[in-house]
């Protein structure tokens, strides 16, 4: 009579099957991951557009990208602004995508905020911009008047002709950091990085992913990597969408009046590679 053990064959059958079975498995499991993290990635912009919604408010005028109308002074960026409606600072857990794998640090007197998250300050236009959220942000633009107040540079509310339709934060563009760079302007050792600047801009993405670009190689690489080529953004009126990279970028008059507060596709501005 046969005994009750396994015979060699018979156990390789099952590692076997157990093997193709897991292997049919993990895919689906590292979808369901990817999804909890685009989910919290939503989650916390709802949470930012809800801090600026807020800001709005109080002020019936939209944060500045960065405010200085003294070029000796700190220079306060749009999140700073927005603390007091979301209780977080740049490098909290809010402004942290969980497929984010670039750095995060605060901004400076010289360089931008890195992290994951960017604002829609510019609109269709490259510089100096009054089409966007941001105004006229920078203080390069303010040495030849001190006396400049930050609610005369700002976007009023009533600017924004559709809410619905117009971008207001979400998925930062990715740009390539070099150590030295780092060590430039932020004062800190790091090694390259591929890293979002605070800024979520149609002409910025188009020259960083330019094959002309230092780095574009890794930055496609990495903008693909995070939610699988999509971007998480949240709009002037609250709600959140996810959107495909190329459709969000897309040079159609439709998906150009999304970035305009005016809402007109403002093509003639775009400065493309």
């Amino acid at each position: 009579m046969r005994g009750g053990a396994f015979t060699l064959i018979e156990l390789l059958v099952v590692i076997a099957i157990i093997a193709i079975l897991a292997a049919m498995l993990l895919p689906a499991l590292s979808r369901a991951q990817s999804a909890a993290r685009s989910i919290k990635c939503r989650g916390n912009l709802r949470q930012i557009d809800l801090g600026i919604l807020g800001y709005v408010n109080d002020h019936q005028r939209y944060p500045v990208f960065n405010f200085d109308p003294f070029a000796d002074e700190r220079n306060e960026y749009w999140a700073d602004k927005i603390y007091p409606q979301t209780g977080s600072r740049w490098t909290n857990a809010l402004y942290r995508c969980p497929d984010y794998k670039g750095v995060t640090l605060d901004g400076n007197d010289d360089a931008v905020p890195l992290g994951s998250y960017g604002y829609n300050a510019k609109g269709t236009q490259f510089v100096n911009s009054e089409l966007g959220l941001g105004g006229l942000f920078s203080k390069m633009f303010l040495f030849d008047d001190p006396e400049t107040t930050e609610k005369e540079i700002s976007i009023p509310e009533s600017r924004v002709l559709a809410p619905v339709d117009m971008i207001a934060v979400g998925d930062a563009n990715l740009a390539w950091l070099a150590p030295g760079m780092m060590r430039l302007y932020y004062g800190v050792e790091s090694p390259e990085n591929f890293s979002g600047m605070a800024m979520l801009d149609i002409n910025s993405r188009y020259h960083l992913q330019s094959p002309s670009w230092a780095g574009s190689e890794g930055i496609l690489k990495a903008t693909r990597a995070r939610h699988h080529g999509r971007h998480n953004i949240a709009f002037c009126d609250g709600h959140v969408e996810n959107l495909e990279e190329p459709r969000l970028f897309a040079l159609d008059d439709a998906s150009l009046r999304r970035w305009n507060n005016d809402h007109q596709p403002h093509r003639d501005k775009l400065t493309l590679p």
